[in-house]
């Protein structure tokens, strides 16, 4: 199934779906050297623990390593380079069913809407509902046979276990929105305060959701930039409203009301802002507190999967993406929120592909394949590559010379694949970072992608 054709959106959300794969503005110098003769190959080829399969089936023993990498945390992160690829997706599943059945970890937070989020946790929690309609309305990025089967595991993993072990879904974003939020703040008003539904109308109805997802960005995109903050005033309006509220008999649960007033504001917020001027773009503050409140409100340890440009612990994030001419500089996004918040209890894994093909071009209509070639020597990636073994985990602080120490605490250039890619123009997509080390506890390495396998129909 392709996803439906959609407007241009605008920079907020082209850095939404960035994917990120790494690269060091250091490793040039080293790039002559052969693979052999390179002290940070010699390195990772012997700390490297390489994955016997790619796939989410089969045995998770091989990624042991990540109970040493993760310890205690309380919230870890699974980047990933692309949105567009099935081969990141699976391993991360495969990652994700070594977090929960060896280390007790109770909730997967994803880069998707709090709204449809909410489906999916509904369905794997109670398995009313039909995985592949709840799938099939996530953002067009997910909606693949890989997430399918993710879904389909943490159902199965659910079921006929105590309501507290369960599992639970989380939408921790709000680039979308989805009509559950809007339906039950209007339900939970009508229920526990009646008197001020005509209150809570006046505001709703002008930014309410206008059917379909392609249909709201359609819509919203319409707006002049004064429209877009009148849209926001209304949306704020609908949060003081419910935040004042108290409990109340609903089948709706005063928390999930709050929560849904306040990503249908962030949504609003997120799309407002002028990202250029904003040393901290609100979608990210959005996303750190969607994971911080949901961590204290269940006591659940977290794995939060995103885009490496989200999850990064780097207190400061660069970026560029073609064709947008300038950068935005020294952002504080999602990961670095955390890791102020959680100390060496947030941890970043990052994901860097070495190669291969990705779907992409989400935003600018049906999606196409690109070729992503070898990265270039002066790549981090391409050190990363030269390993003896395609696909491993490697642990970033594991004991090294002092050569390599100096390699991951050097600030760090990021290649970035967004929407759509040209490598001919590889050399302008880019992201930085202080540093590799700082920036990222492990990495997750694949030698080579396939393109996103879209959800069937049926």
């Amino acid at each position: 199934m392709l996803a439906p054709r959609v407007p241009r959106r605008s920079a907020a959300l082209s850095a939404a779906v960035l994917a990120v794969t790494l690269a060091s503005g250091c490793a040039g110098a080293q790039a002559s050297q052969s693979a052999q003769a390179n002290p940070m190959t010699t390195w990772i080829g012997d700390n490297a623990e390489p994955l016997k399969r790619t796939d989410a089936s089969g045995s998770v023993a091989d990624l042991a390593s990540l109970r040493p990498i993760v310890k205690d945390a309380k919230v870890v992160a699974l980047g990933e380079p692309s949105h567009g690829t099935h081969e990141q997706l699976t391993v991360r599943h495969r990652a994700i069913r070594y977090l929960v059945e060896e280390l007790g970890f109770r909730t997967v937070a994803w880069e998707e809407s709090w709204g449809s989020g909410v489906a999916i946790d509904r369905y794997v929690v109670t398995g009313k509902g039909d995985a592949r309609e709840v799938v099939s309305q996530m953002g067009f990025q997910w909606r693949s046979e890989a997430m399918l089967g993710l879904v389909r595991w943490i159902r199965e993993f659910n079921r006929d276990r105590a309501d507290d072990d369960k599992v639970r879904f989380l939408g921790a974003d709000v680039m979308e929105v989805r009509a559950i939020p809007f339906d039950e703040v209007r339900r939970y008003v009508k229920d526990v305060a009646p008197g001020r539904l005509k209150e809570l109308d006046r505001d709703l109805r002008p930014i309410r959701y206008r059917g379909t997802l392609e249909a709201h960005f359609g819509w919203y995109f319409k707006q002049s930039p004064k429209q877009q903050r009148e849209l926001v005033r209304h949306a704020r309006a609908v949060k003081e409203l419910v935040d004042g509220l108290p409990a109340g008999m609903s089948r709706i649960d005063l928390d999930d009301a709050v929560q849904h007033a306040t990503t249908i504001l962030g949504f609003y917020e997120s799309y407002a802002e002028q990202i250029a001027e904003a040393p901290e773009p609100v979608r990210d503050q959005y996303i750190a507190d969607l994971i911080d409140g949901w961590q204290r409100r269940t006591g659940h340890r977290i794995v939060y999967n995103a885009a490496n440009v989200h999850t990064t612990a780097a207190p400061r994030v660069t970026w560029q993406f073609p064709p947008d001419p300038s950068a935005l500089r020294n952002k504080v996004m999602a990961g670095g929120h955390l890791r102020k918040r959680y100390g060496r209890s947030y941890i970043s894994i990052g994901t860097v592909s070495h190669r291969g093909k990705i779907l992409g071009g989400w935003e600018l209509g049906p999606p196409s394949v690109f070729t992503v070639p070898p990265p270039g020597r002066a790549m981090i990636d391409h050190i990363l590559g030269t390993a003896k073994h395609p696909n491993y985990l490697l642990d970033l602080r594991a004991k090294a010379p002092a050569q390599v120490r100096k390699w991951l605490a050097a600030p760090a250039t990021m290649r970035i694949i967004g929407s759509a890619y040209d490598a001919k123009k590889d050399a302008d997509y880019m992201m930085r970072i202080d540093s590799m080390g700082g920036g990222f506890d492990a990495i997750l390495h694949l030698g080579r992608t396939t393109p996103t396998r879209l959800l069937k129909e049926g």
